[in-house]
């Protein structure tokens, strides 16, 4: 009976621990999950203030561009007004002259000569007043027109975008390219790691020497494709727009009316059953990787996506289907 008392307090002493240790882990993964919320929703936060600024200078430099647009036509109109007046003076001032020539037929010498002395002689230079006024106007108005040019440029450069081409060194005839590199980002087996993917330039680094020894890691990237580029490590590049806006659209290669495609290819993301998150991007069709990096050294990985029928809406879709997508612009 003592030995049976002993062994029932051992076991519930036992499923105390567990339970406790259970409950110790349960509130680990909560508080991490809490940190990775809040962690989105100031990302989120921080796009958002940045799309309301870009939106604001845009407004402004539209306002500006018409205030100066208003007083170019201003002042075109008061050139206009200054030129039709100088007109009308020199049409006077030859009126003036055939009316004294006709008072001076039948004249004798002297009531010439004392017609002469009469006179105000005005020299060539102050025959026409406005002219200083008009010259003066015409330079603001050039001057007006090579600030709109200058707005217009500013403008134009307001209307441009930039988009990442995943699996591409380079950028599409419609595109300009800033910088090309290789993708990457945290290990897919860090538990807390970043989950976006970077372009990451190859040129012009710039490191620092640290001594921390608590630091995110930065691994390169590889295809996990289960194909011919699989192990290898994935290209990318940076590209400017013409066009002011642009959406990367999953499980299509064709744009919307009135949208042009930049590239199309494959909706990739990270393993599921991988510690580390990740997040869905558009690879290039090309898939393009650098040269001689077929060794498996793993790092921040990209998987093809299927389809999963269920709460996702089958047909349209239907299961275990590779994804594709398309990068457009407007």
């Amino acid at each position: 009976m003592k030995f049976s008392a002993i062994f029932l307090l051992t076991a519930v002493t036992g499923c105390v621990s567990a339970a406790a240790d259970q409950q110790m882990l349960q509130d680990e993964i909560y508080s991490a999950l809490i940190t990775r919320i809040e962690g989105l929703v100031n990302r989120v936060g921080g796009l958002e203030d940045m799309v309301r600024t870009q939106a604001q200078l845009l407004d402004n430099m539209v306002a500006e561009r018409q205030d100066w647009l208003a007083e170019k036509q201003s002042l075109q109109t008061s050139f206009e007004h200054l030129r039709t007046v100088c007109s009308a003076s020199k049409v006077i001032s030859s009126d003036d002259k055939t009316e004294n020539e006709k008072k001076a037929v039948g004249q004798t010498p002297e009531t010439a000569r004392e017609g002469v002395d009469n006179q105000k002689f005005v020299r060539s230079d102050d025959s026409d007043p406005l002219v200083p006024i008009v010259t003066q106007l015409s330079q603001k108005v050039s001057e007006m027109s090579a600030e709109l040019q200058v707005t217009k440029t500013g403008l134009t450069e307001a209307s441009t975008s930039v988009f990442v081409n995943w699996g591409s060194s380079t950028c599409p005839d419609s595109a300009v390219l800033v910088y090309s590199g290789e993708v990457g980002g945290s290990h897919y087996t860090s538990l807390g790691a970043a989950a976006n993917y970077l372009c990451l330039p190859l040129s012009g680094v710039n490191l620092v020497d640290s001594s921390n020894s608590n630091n995110a890691g930065l691994y390169g990237s590889e295809f996990e494709s289960q194909d011919s580029h699989q192990d290898k490590d994935v290209v990318c590049a940076v590209c400017r727009s013409s066009r002011a806006n642009n959406v990367m659209i999953p499980a299509t290669t064709v744009c919307p009316a009135g949208w042009t495609s930049e590239y199309s290819g494959w909706l990739m993301a990270g393993y599921p059953a991988h510690n580390a998150a990740s997040e869905f991007i558009c690879v290039n069709s090309k898939m393009e990787e650098r040269l001689a990096s077929e060794t498996d050294n793993n790092g921040k990985l990209l998987y093809y996506t299927v389809t999963v029928c269920g709460s996702l809406p089958c047909p349209p879709y239907v299961t275990g289907k590779r994804v594709t997508c398309v990068v457009c612009s407007k």
